[in-house]
């Protein structure tokens, strides 16, 4: 559907009756808000999809080396102003210009008209100056440009958005300044050349995908769309309040317990700041309501290692509590260990023994206060808290990497920067507030009756949906029937969504199957536009799976949603996901042929809880599908679809260079396949993009995320690289240093697999052999994927071994590819494979083999004979020929195919070196290659020509062509696979790519010269030796 709703769509029988629609036309565009349409026509409907008012500050690099690019810099602002509706209670615009220090040309409430801000910054002259200080403009900005003086309307709740330009990496530390603009809930946005640091980038911006890389900026007008469409999406904030002096009301916090564990970095470093940190400790434990069925309490402190003040169920009293943090002293220590702290308190303090209520559904929350960067890892026991419903905040002072704060939190807005111990006192309320507001109740895994589930119907009500509305009723009876609804057994809710949500009966209301029955008959349809699929989840999260509204969540019984979709939602579905997810909602996602597959794969609990219908009335044909997975045991544990249980690293390498311009798109829907069925966590598989051309930039890092949602997310949005040339040498020797370093998250030292995914659309400008062959070294096992004008044989180099290298035309035909691609990856997990070294000759002695060259010998092969035959004479002096060892055989074809020697014609190599030292090639106008396959395996590969595939030796057959075949070669082909014989395939000259991809999948070569022979023939020599032991006697006849 391209129409913006329902009734927006015209049909004329050809241009010329355009004017038999004007009056359709016009009463569409004058139609009233209160059923779902407008007065002044389409331009409200999309300005209605926008915050109506934004403070926008745009913070341009002034500093010497964006001198060239300046221009082009002010043109992208006037782009994004002239989106905005510029005036004093819409959109307010500023701009600051920086360097070594800053300039405001003009404040958020010095213009209230779009063209006054055009011209204003059209006027403006660049700056000059270095260093450049980044992180010293974002807090002046902070203090100045997004100050209520300057018109900030902060307080009013207007979302408060940066959008930083930078040229290059910062002079001067940025996260700090980073951190207290987040706090601030200031949203930045960062774009930066090809000189600037994407890792500072997305430090500074609001999340990762927020940064946004471009090679100079007079490419920044690729980006405005994208970045303007975020933008947009900006929400408001709840407007800023003093602090409260509890953590809530009475009546908000009635059914709330909490157990908080204070783990406290006592350090050397810390002990100047110790007594204020602790004190810190104090002021928020007078915001609880300590007790022994309220609110627990733990303080552990570390530094070389952990030592517990007191556990969860020490003190069952505040004033006790309090009493005993005026006793606690520092420990001191050199080091900062905070991962092992962190396994400490999981395996010591959130547990039953000492008074954890984690199974009982209390929310479970870890403070950690620290002075600096850890000496160990803290990703794995961060990793490991999460995954038993830990929510984690992290404050840190002096010397905190924010990098590693926000990895524990695992979530940026739970990470908290203080230059100093005196800053920290805004931070206790929010911490607090974040509890109260975010986190009422967690997830168990209390032990629970099977039959007893919280399952919520939330079902399209869309007006697409109204045709078909009786048969989404039906479905819901016929699932409701095969449940055991009871008060002690199955709830059920049913929440119908459009634009809006709204609940027709909670999971309390109805105890009986016929209750139920009786309340879905009687539903009637919803209607509305768009579908808000997003919204919808946040309201059953919000509304729904509460204990207010009948969810047993806290009583560890499972919560299910059962989503119905009929398109693809109209607003974003990530955080709502996210946070259902979070909670431990199993979603099972089913979809008409019009939903977006790849969107309901997000929202379901894992890719296969999403399934598809043509149209709703084929409900009833995944009835069972359901009711399958509603009975799977266990319903809190997120699970994904993994290709090895064992954690991968896996970095794509795209050719980011003008000659994959136009099949980027592919490239991106091809990667995220890949990704989709990863198990994306810290202690799973991690991810890296990167892409290159002359040189290399990263997108992201293995340590980047760690959610499969957020990897998409960035990958979703990754802008195209473009430059020439292509140097693949210098751009693996990058991801060799660069990204597979343990200091961004490469695993190698801990045995993790790891995987490289090259992707090239041309010949490489450098040298690729010296880092091939060190990623080999190393154990990365790269699986490279060439289109026709990349270079075969520099491809086959690159590959972890010859078979890691896949052939496409161009990159449309990627999909195509997928699963062999898949199936590779699976068995370069499970198994050891040989690595191609082309220093060494593979030792032959232990070969037993029977092999059969069959050469194009047409006219056209010619030009190439001798390079050819030099290359099969060559490759034979490396064999160990006999009746117990090798055997060969050569036949040549052109129209016809001829054998000049059988596999037992000769036992000596001496005498196969004499025949084929007298061959010359017998010529002729057609190749026929399917007619000459089918002649090997009925005239050569028998049992009277010598072959010896009964006793079990492999039997190969080696190709060397020079066109494409005349006749088909499917058939037989596919005939002398099914009787076990492993083919490969040479090309020279005008070879068929895609033909050599059909008979040898990635099993092909191509020569130019004497030169590639040592390469391709070790590759053939190495494929060869492996396959010994391989073939069972009587595989084929």
């Amino acid at each position: 559907m391209i129409e913006f709703k329902p009734g927006f769509a015209f049909k004329v029988t050809d241009f010329s009756s355009l004017n038999s629609i004007q009056t359709q036309v016009l009463s569409a565009l004058n139609i009233h808000q209160d059923n779902q349409e407008t007065k002044n026509g389409i331009s409200d409907l999309v300005v209605e999809l926008e915050s109506p008012e934004r403070d926008i500050v745009f913070l341009l690099d002034g500093s010497d080396d964006t001198l060239s690019g300046f221009p082009a810099m002010k043109t992208f602002v006037q782009q994004v102003v002239e989106t905005l509706s510029v005036g004093e209670n819409k959109d307010r615009v500023s701009v600051v210009q920086y360097s070594q220090d800053q300039q405001t040309h003009f404040s958020l409430n010095t213009y209230t008209d779009k063209q006054v801000v055009l011209n204003a910054v059209r006027q403006l002259d660049h700056r000059g100056g270095q260093p450049r200080n980044t992180g010293a403009a974002l807090e002046q900005v902070r203090r100045n440009a997004f100050a209520e003086s300057s018109g900030s309307r902060h307080t009013e709740g207007v979302p408060q958005i940066l959008i930083l330009l930078t040229g290059g990496r910062s002079a001067d530390d940025v996260t700090r300044a980073a951190a207290d603009l987040k706090k601030e809930k200031v949203v930045p946005f960062c774009v930066g050349t090809k000189t600037a640091d994407i890792l500072e980038l997305q430090s500074i911006a609001h999340n990762p995908s927020y940064a946004f890389s471009v090679l100079t900026f007079d490419d920044i007008g690729s980006i405005h769309q994208q970045l303007v469409s975020l933008v947009q999406r900006v929400p408001r904030q709840q407007p800023r309040e003093r602090a409260l002096n509890v953590l809530g009301s009475t009546q908000q916090r009635e059914f709330m317990q909490l157990d908080i564990v204070f783990l406290m970095d006592s350090s050397d470093e810390m002990l100047s700041d110790f007594t204020q940190v602790l004190g810190f400790v104090e002021q928020m434990v007078e915001k609880l309501t300590v007790g022994e069925r309220k609110d627990q309490v733990s303080v552990v402190q570390y530094s070389n290692e952990p030592s517990v003040e007191f556990l969860l169920n020490t003190h069952k009293s505040q004033q006790s509590a309090a009493d005993s943090l005026k006793t606690i002293r520092p420990r001191g220590g050199r080091l900062r260990n905070t991962g092992a702290a962190l396994n400490y308190v999981k395996e010591n303090v959130f547990t039953p023994s000492s008074g954890s209520r984690r199974q009982q559904g209390v929310p479970q929350t870890l403070v950690l206060l620290t002075s600096g960067r850890s000496n160990d890892d803290v990703r794995n026991a961060a990793e490991n808290l999460k995954e038993i419903g830990v929510m984690m905040f992290v404050v840190g002072i002096k010397n905190a990497d924010i990098l590693e704060m926000q990895s524990i939190s695992q979530e940026a807005s739970r990470a908290f920067f203080a230059a100093d111990s005196s800053d920290m006192s805004d931070t206790e309320q929010e911490i607090l507030t974040s509890i109260q507001t975010s986190k009422k109740y967690v997830a168990t895994t209390a032990s629970y009756d099977p039959s007893s589930r919280d399952i919520v119907f939330l079902i399209d009500g869309s007006d697409d949906s109204q045709r078909r509305f009786p048969d989404i009723t039906d479905f819901v009876q016929r699932i409701v029937r095969d449940l055991s609804v009871g008060p002690d057994s199955d709830h059920v809710a049913v929440v119908q969504y459009s634009s809006t949500a709204e609940i027709h009966f909670n999971l309390s209301r109805y105890v009986t199957e016929d209750d139920v029955l009786e309340a879905v008959d009687g539903l009637t349809h919803k209607g509305g536009y768009p579908k808000n699929i997003g919204a919808a989840l946040q309201y059953v999260r919000d509304y729904v799976f509460t204990p207010e509204s009948g969810s047993r969540i806290q009583q560890g019984v499972p919560q299910i949603l059962i989503l119905l979709s009929g398109g693809r939602s109209g607003d974003d579905i990530r955080t709502s996901v996210r946070m259902l997810k979070e909670m431990g909602v199993s979603i099972v996602a089913i979809g008409t042929s019009d939903a977006d597959t790849l969107e309901l794969q997000t929202i379901s609990h894992e890719p296969r809880y999403a399934l598809s219908v043509t149209d709703y009335e084929e409900l009833s044909t995944v009835k069972q599908d359901v009711l399958s997975l509603l009975r799977e045991p266990s319903h809190h544990v997120v699970q994904s679809v993994d290709f090895d249980s064992k954690k991968g690293d896996v970095v794509f390498l795209i050719d980011g260079s003008y000659d994959s311009r136009n099949g980027f798109e592919e490239i991106r829907a091809f990667i995220q396949r890949i990704v989709e069925n990863l198990n994306v966590s810290h202690n799973g598989d991690q991810v890296a993009v990167v892409q290159y051309s002359r040189d290399a930039t990263a997108n992201f890092y293995l340590n980047s995320y760690s959610s499969k949602s957020d990897v998409l997310s960035s990958i979703r949005t990754m802008r195209h690289k473009l430059g020439q040339p292509l140097n693949i040498g210098k751009a693996l020797e990058f991801v060799k240093d660069h990204v597979f370093a343990a200091s961004v998250g490469g695993r190698g030292a801990d045995l993790a697999s790891q995987h490289l995914y090259l992707f090239s659309g041309g010949r490489s400008g450098d040298d690729v052999r010296g880092p091939a062959q060190t990623l080999k070294a190393k154990g990365i096992k790269t699986l490279s994927i060439g289109t026709k004008n990349a270079d075969t044989l520099e491809m086959q180099t690159v590959s972890y071994t010859p078979g890691h290298y896949f052939y496409v035309p161009n990159y449309e035909n990627l999909q195509r590819i997928y699963t062999s691609v898949e199936t590779k990856l699976r068995d370069s997990q499970e198994t050891t494979e040989f690595t191609t070294d082309t220093s060494t000759d593979v030792e032959t002695e232990h070969q037993k083999a029977d092999i059969v060259f069959l050469l194009d010998g047409s006219d056209n092969m010619k030009p190439n004979e001798r390079l050819i035959l030099e290359f099969v004479t060559d490759f034979v002096k490396k064999l160990e020929i006999g009746p117990s060892k090798a055997q060969v055989a050569l036949v040549r074809y052109s129209t016809e195919p001829t054998a000049d020697f059988i596999l037992n014609k000769y036992s000596l190599k001496e005498d196969t070196l004499n025949h084929l030292s007298n061959v010359k090639l017998k010529g002729g106008g057609s190749v026929n290659t399917g007619r000459a396959i089918d002649f090997v395996r009925n005239t050569v590969f028998t049992a009277s020509s010598g072959s010896r595939l009964q006793q079990g030796v492999p039997q190969v057959l080696i190709l060397a062509s020079g066109r494409k075949s005349e006749d088909d070669m499917l058939r037989p082909v596919g005939m002398l696979k099914n009787a076990g014989i492993v083919l490969f395939a040479v090309g020279v000259d005008s070879a068929d790519r895609f033909e050599m991809e059909q008979f040898a999948p990635g099993a092909w070569y191509f020569l130019k010269e004497a030169s590639d022979f040592p390469l391709v023939r070790q590759q053939l020599l190495s494929a060869t030796a492996s396959l010994s032991g391989s073939v069972s006697p009587g595989i084929g006849k």
